[in-house]
């Protein structure tokens, strides 16, 4: 008994979940609240909700939707998450960065915890292991996400604990936290499109009409004798800030991929010139079609709990990827969808790796994810290109990283169809 335990305890591989997340934990607190708490750091994100929190304290929730400081710092998300982060304006610039990075560091564990649960709910039984290598993965736009103050780890858990629910069958919960995603990231409603195919209606409903009253209530009580003003302000700021920066440098996108190979952007790696509307086309076409692979079921029929957690996890990553304004810390909403990929690799490691399809899939993605850190071109001699010394930016690593992560998850989907 005595030799089991401590050979338990010894080997990494046989901790439980509690440890791992333990441990993250620990190493999450020294590198960023514990720093931030030590040398003021400037997360640019996140001074951005500080302002706004300070405007809506001070009775300004009319200019939620103004520019800020600089051409970037604008106010994109809705009515209801200007409500829910009006604390922050309580708070100094200082504190706020430590409080943002806690909170940070706790979705991001939360979203280990319920992807385990989640997975165990539908008939999968990761290791605990399997949660520090999906943040092992994800390392570098985590890093991005904690340096800015981001939301996208959040964004990632509403989707998240919404599946959950689903599969809990609580479809209130699950409708509003899909709703607070939406509102979070629009992007998020590919979910709701998802229901609407799989024509689950009253889901769909619930979700929308969640959406709708959630933001008007929240509008009322910002702005009480102009409430439509505010969401009107709200969609003028998403159609000004979002078609003029798909293409930039750091735009990671499936679009801004899409604009490197078409578009003749001066780095040499196009195929074809065509003009913005065209690429644009192009992506909105792979984009469907990407889509409705996931909608259509597979053949043969896989069984309907793991069709719910790989639909789910390809959703979730075309939810990244389809984003007109993509950026590094965006990849830090694929922690669920990198945890369910590895859990199933870990599960049946055999099996998967007698698939040459699911082993290119694989080895791809920890290629892409290793080529991610400035290391490694400056190892493999690479300093810059064409001025740039983000070298991954320039060939759209992470979006070729979240292809290949949704390439594995679509042959797992297939071959557990196969195997039913």
């Amino acid at each position: 008994m005595l030799r089991t335990t401590l050979r338990t305890a010894l080997s990494p591989w046989q901790w439980p979940l509690s440890t791992w997340l333990l441990l993250l934990g620990m190493v999450l607190a020294v590198r960023f609240p514990l720093k931030f708490l030590v040398d003021q750091a400037f997360l640019m994100d996140f001074d951005l909700f500080h302002t706004i929190a300070q405007r809506v304290l001070s009775h300004q929730a009319i200019t939620l939707y103004d520019q800020a400081d600089t051409p970037q710092a604008v106010f994109k998300y809705a009515p209801l998450w200007a409500l829910a982060w009006t604390p922050l304006g309580w708070l100094s610039s200082h504190a706020g960065a430590v409080a943002w990075s806690t909170l940070t560091a706790g979705f991001l564990l939360g979203t280990c915890w319920t992807a385990d649960r989640l997975c165990r709910t539908l008939g999968l039984s990761p290791a605990g292991f399997v949660a520090p290598l999906a943040v092992l993965l994800l390392v570098r736009p985590l890093t991005a996400e904690f340096l800015n103050g981001q939301v996208n780890v959040l964004w990632g858990l509403l989707v998240l604990v919404c599946l959950l629910a689903e599969a809990a069958r609580r479809p209130w919960l699950a409708a509003l936290s899909l709703a607070s995603a939406i509102s979070l990231k629009l992007p998020a409603l590919l979910f709701l499109l998802y229901l609407a195919a799989r024509r689950r209606w009253a889901s769909a409903g619930r979700t929308l009409l969640l959406l709708v009253a959630l933001n008007l209530v929240a509008a009322w009580a910002l702005v009480p004798s102009r409430p439509l003003a505010l969401l009107a302000a709200w969609q003028r700021t998403l159609l000004a800030t979002g078609p003029d920066r798909a293409f930039e440098i750091g735009s990671q996108s499936l679009l801004a991929l899409l604009g490197r190979l078409l578009r003749a952007d001066g780095y040499g790696f196009n195929v074809l010139a065509l003009p913005d509307g065209a690429v644009a086309a192009v992506a909105a076409l792979v984009s469907l079609a990407l889509f409705a692979a996931v909608c259509l079921p597979p053949a043969r029929g896989t069984p309907d709990p793991l069709r719910t957690l790989l639909d789910g996890a390809l959703l979730n990553v075309f939810m990244v990827l389809f984003s007109p304004t993509c950026w590094v810390a965006t990849y830090s909403a694929l922690l669920f969808p990198v945890f369910v990929a590895i859990a199933l690799f870990s599960s049946q490691p055999r099996a998967v790796w007698r698939r040459p399809s699911l082993t290119l899939g694989a080895l791809a993605g920890l290629l892409f994810s290793a080529l991610t850190h400035a290391k490694v071109w400056r190892f493999l001699g690479v300093r810059a290109i064409k001025g740039e010394t983000y070298v991954f930016e320039v060939l759209m690593i992470l979006p070729l990283f979240g292809l290949s992560l949704a390439w594995c998850l679509w042959h797992q989907r297939r071959w557990l169809a196969r195997r039913s």
